[in-house]
């Protein structure tokens, strides 16, 4: 299995990204399909291996990102002490991903910190990115 090294993986030291590609469970799933909901246990982060994503945070339905590059991270909520997910995550096409245990996934870091601080680093910034786009999107109102 092949885990794309953009965003989260970028300069990860190859042994851990060969540890995490033999946790990496890969899914495929129809379009249609829902990965996770809003409340549901946050266990996984899933990597877009193809396809894409609607992230949406309410009820409503309302996309607040919608993930079409391979590599993309979704689900991140399982890695920052959040019990359950705060959106849910809709396939838009067919769409494989990469699924992986949140347990697994943090002692693999906690073997190797050097690497687990490059990818919360990156995480930070991915994070970042989105929620600039989001406020782009949906302009602030009084």
């Amino acid at each position: 299995m092949y885990i794309p090294q953009k965003e989260l993986f970028w300069g990860l030291n190859q042994n851990v990204v060969n540890r995490v590609m033999a946790i990496a469970e890969r899914k495929a799933f129809k379009s249609g399909d829902v990965l996770f909901q809003s409340g549901d246990a946050a266990q996984h982060l899933y990597i877009l291996a193809q396809g894409e994503v609607r992230i949406t945070m309410d009820e409503a339905g309302k996309c607040v990102y919608t993930g079409n590059r391979v590599g993309e991270a979704f689900g991140w909520g399982c890695l920052v002490n959040s019990d359950t997910y705060g959106g849910s995550a809709v396939c838009q096409t067919p769409a494989v991903v990469l699924k992986i245990d949140r347990e697994r996934l943090l002692k693999l870091f906690d073997d190797d910190m050097e690497s687990g601080y490059l990818f919360f680093k990156r995480l930070s910034c991915a994070l970042g990115c989105r929620l600039v786009q989001a406020c782009q999107q949906r302009p602030l109102t009084d």
